[in-house]
Parts: C-alpha cells; structure tokens; sequence
C-alpha cells in the first residue's frame, strides 16, 4: 500500500506541474498564430479540461500526501524534517489557491485570470520549489 500511495503521490505532481509547463512553457506562447476569437476558443477549451485534470490531482495530493506524512513522518520528533515538510504543505495550499484562482469559472476569479501568464509562473516556481523540498525530504529518509 506505501508504495501504490507515494506513486500515486508522485504521479498526481507530476501531471499537475505538467500540465502547468505545457500550458505556460508550449500553449501560451503557441496562440500567437491563432487569431483572437480562436485563441480565446482553444484556451478556454485546454482550461476547461486542465480544471478536471488539476483539481484531481490536488485531490490525490492531499489524501496521498496525509497517508504519507502519518506513515513516514508522524513518530519524527519537532525538527528540521518538519519544519520543510510544514512549509511544503504551505507553499502546496498557496499553489492549490493559485490554480483555484486561475480555474474556477466564476466572476471572482476574472482578476486573477486577467494576468494568469504572471500567476501560472508564480504556481509553476511554486511546484518546482515543493518539488525541491521533496526531493531533499526524501534523500533524508
């Protein structure tokens, strides 16, 4: 079960944080050839499934990653282990808020969508340090 649940884990970052790339790093500077009412269209479109695919994913994390914290980190005394594993959580609910932001088709994102270029490098910065943090949080096992 450890195993499944840390790939599972795993998996669900990785599609999310790609998702994140492809659409900042190929999408976006891609629907210049396009012209305004058909760049429109097809971003709406990727956003659209991006919601079900992101929001899924911040599901995953969240039961994934709780399962993980009470099987490796539980039993470990106050220290430097818990201190990065606190601000990961952190820095993943400031990230889940972002793509939130970013995804929710109601009126009271429209500020935040208005810049979304800015915000998905914020989130996709954001996925790439919590990454880091992972990773180091790992090699000390």
């Amino acid at each position: 079960m450890t195993t499944l649940m840390q790939w599972i884990h795993l998996m669900a970052g990785i599609v999310g944080l790609g998702g994140m790339g492809f659409i900042l790093l190929i999408l976006m500077p891609s629907l210049g050839v396009l012209g305004p009412e058909q760049r429109e269209a097809l971003f709406k479109a990727v956003s659209t499934r991006f919601r079900w695919v992101s929001w899924s994913a911040m599901g995953l994390l969240v039961i994934t990653g709780l399962y993980n914290v009470r099987q490796y980190y539980w039993e470990m005394a106050w220290g430097r282990t818990w201190l990065l594993l606190t601000l990961k959580i952190g820095l993943a609910f400031t990230l889940f808020g972002i793509i939130l932001a970013l995804t929710l088709p109601l009126g009271i994102s429209d500020r935040v969508r208005t810049r979304r270029r800015s915000w998905l490098i914020a989130a996709f910065a954001l996925g790439m340090v919590i990454v880091l943090i992972s990773a180091y949080l790992r090699s000390r096992g």
